[in-house]
Formats: C-alpha cells, sequence, structure tokens
C-alpha cells in the first residue's frame, strides 16, 4: 500500500505555463485525506515552492519537501532539517576553474542566495531569468567565507554550448561529484551521494516507510535514482525516452493530469478494486 508520493516539478507536476491542473490538485488533496504523505521532490529551494506548497495545502509542519535534488530534506513550515548533504567553498572553486576553463558559467546555489561568480566573457549565466525567487549576488571566490556551505552549482546556458563543453570536462568532475542535466539547458553538479532518490529514502525513513510504500513521478534525468529506487515509478508521458524504461508505469503527460492519473490508478483504483 501506497503511503508517500514524492512528484517532481517540472515537466511533471507543473504545466508548460507553470500551472497546476485543477485536477492534479483535487486528486493530491485526495490523497492527502486518506493519509497519503505527498512531497515535493525538486531542485529548487523551499522559498522556490512556497506558492506550489500553498496550492496544494501542505505549507505546515506536518509536511515535508525533498528540495535541491535531494540534498535538503525538511519540514515545510517550521523548516526543521531531516537531512541535508553540501559541498565546500574549496570544491566549488575546483568546480569554478573546471568550467571557466571551456566557457561555461558557474552559479552557487546557497539556502538563502545565489552566488555568481565571474562568467565567461561569451557566455553569462542564465540561472536567474529562471530562478528568481532566491537574491542573486556577484562574487569572487576570494571573498567568501570558506566555510559558506553550498547545495549545488548551476550551469544554465545555450543548449549547444553547453553539450559541446561537457565532452571537455575532466573525469574528475564526474567521478567527484554527482552530475546531471535538469533541463536541456541546465547541468547541476552536487556533493558525491545527493541525488532525490537518496532525498527520498532519508524521507522514508523518517516516516518509517519502506521503499515499496513509495511512489514517485517524475520525467527527467534527475528523477532517475529516485524512480530506480521506489517501489512504484511512475514517468510522464513526456518523459525521456530513456528514463521511461525504468517506469513500472508511464502515466498521461503533464499537460493531459498526468499526476492525478497516476495517483486515481494506484491509490484509488487498487483499493476500488478491494
Amino acid at each position: 500500500m501506497i503511503e508517500l508520493i514524492a512528484i517532481d516539478l517540472d515537466g511533471t507536476l507543473l504545466s508548460k505555463d507553470k500551472t497546476i491542473s485543477p485536477a492534479n490538485i483535487d486528486m493530491i488533496h485526495k490523497a492527502i485525506q486518506n493519509g497519503v504523505d505527498v512531497a515535493i521532490c525538486t531542485g529548487r529551494p523551499l522559498e522556490a515552492i512556497q506558492h506550489i506548497l500553498d496550492t496544494l495545502g501542505t505549507n505546515s509542519s506536518d509536511h515535508y519537501s525533498i528540495t535541491y535534488n535531494g540534498g535538503l530534506v525538511l519540514k515545510n513550515e517550521s523548516r526543521e532539517v531531516v537531512s541535508q548533504v553540501t559541498m565546500s567553498m574549496g570544491q566549488a572553486q575546483c568546480l569554478y576553474e573546471a568550467m571557466l576553463a571551456v566557457d561555461l558559467p558557474l552559479e552557487a546555489v546557497l539556502i538563502d542566495a545565489v552566488y555568481q561568480f565571474p562568467f565567461p566573457e561569451d557566455f553569462p549565466g542564465t540561472y536567474q531569468e529562471t530562478m528568481n525567487f532566491l537574491p542573486f549576488k556577484q562574487f569572487d571566490m576570494t571573498n567568501l567565507d570558506p566555510e559558506t556551505a553550498i547545495f549545488k552549482v548551476v550551469i544554465n546556458t545555450e543548449i549547444a554550448h553547453l553539450e559541446s563543453a561537457m565532452t571537455k570536462l575532466p573525469e574528475w568532475v564526474f567521478e567527484d561529484f554527482e552530475v546531471m542535466r535538469s533541463h536541456p539547458y541546465q547541468l547541476e553538479i552536487m556533493p558525491k551521494g545527493v541525488d532525490k532518490g537518496v532525498g527520498v529514502s532519508h524521507l522514508a525513513q523518517v516516516l518509517e516507510l519502506t521503499a515499496d510504500q513509495v511512489m514517485v513521478i517524475g520525467d527527467e534525468e534527475n528523477d532517475l535514482a529516485m524512480l530506480k529506487w521506489a517501489g512504484t515509478a511512475v514517468v510522464m508521458e513526456n518523459g525521456r525516452p530513456d528514463i521511461k524504461q525504468y517506469a513500472d508505469y508511464i502515466t498521461s503527460s503533464n499537460e493531459e493530469d498526468g499526476v492525478a492519473k497516476a495517483i486515481d490508478h494506484f491509490v484509488f483504483y487498487q483499493e476500488d478494486e478491494n
């Protein structure tokens, strides 16, 4: 029996216009009213999803969110931390130098701000265009506290340039960190051992649940770890073809109430059968 549902946002719960359909809202409310925990699982910080939590009725201390792609799990209203994993400023500096060598702009995401370090001359970072919920500050690596905790670094740039530059990155970047594309135009680099699967598993431990009691819903590469971990893995019809092979169930697209249909199929249809 499913007791926890972890849901990705972009391409999954959110439509192209970044709204949540009435059918998805109603089905999530129904699941919660029937005792199922529902948690957003996203690369975004908590500040960036406040309006979503309000819409879903989960902006309270008895509900949780999995943020920074699993790097931070916390209670929504009280912001009590369940688990967190960060990288050091020294690690971020090494990554910055590696990215700069191949003309990739790097931005470091903290719990309360995004630090923009000097961009390559012809390729400024564009993360601020899609993430406007945190303040963006321009810094260089010499005027920051070395103890500053960073949840992830982000490279947001032109798709063709990103794909070309990624082939030139040194192997240690992929060996020492978790590297994944969250969008065609965005690369995210996190501390080793951080992914959505880890975040979901940490929340499941807090709720005293096993993997077979957890359903996850996603569509992209950064959802893969949680799709592999959970007992029930749902991928959207609009999901990447290589991600769909890990699905127990492929639901409708994010434009066709896919989240609502998946919850209805696994939570309520099975109840009706019983």
